[in-house]
C-alpha cells in the first residue's frame, strides 16, 4: 500500500498574508504610530488584530466626541454673540422719553 493522499489538497503549503491584506495592515500602523501616543511599529506590528482594531476603535470614537463638542461650543457661542430678536418695535421719540422717565436705564 502507498502514501495516502492529503485530505485536503492545498495550492500552498504556508499560510500568510497576501498582498490584498498589506495595505490595510500598513494604514492600521500608520494611524496607530501616528495618533496614539507612544506606539512605534515594531509595538503595532507585533500586537495582535483585535487589539489594534480595539485601539483604532476608541480613537475614532474620541475624535467624534471631540468633534460633537467642538460643535456644541460653537453653536453657543453663535447664540451668544447674536443680536436679539425684538418684539415689538418703538419709535425713536418713545425709546427718548422711556430713557427720560427711567423706564430703560441710560449707560
Amino acid at each position: 500500500m502507498g502514501l495516502w493522499p492529503p485530505f485536503f489538497r492545498l495550492t500552498s503549503t504556508f499560510f500568510g498574508l497576501t498582498s490584498s491584506h498589506k495595505v490595510p495592515l500598513l494604514e492600521e500602523i500608520y494611524i496607530c504610530t501616528q495618533y496614539l501616543k507612544g506606539m512605534t511599529y515594531n509595538d503595532v506590528l507585533s500586537m495582535p488584530t483585535y487589539e489594534r482594531r480595539y485601539f483604532i476603535g476608541l480613537l475614532t470614537k474620541d475624535t467624534v466626541n471631540r468633534q460633537e463638542k467642538m460643535e456644541e461650543m460653537k453653536e453657543k457661542s453663535q447664540t451668544q454673540n447674536s443680536k436679539g430678536s425684538r418684539s415689538t418695535r418703538v419709535s425713536g421719540t418713545a425709546l427718548k422719553s422711556k430713557m427720560i422717565s427711567g423706564e430703560i436705564p441710560s449707560k
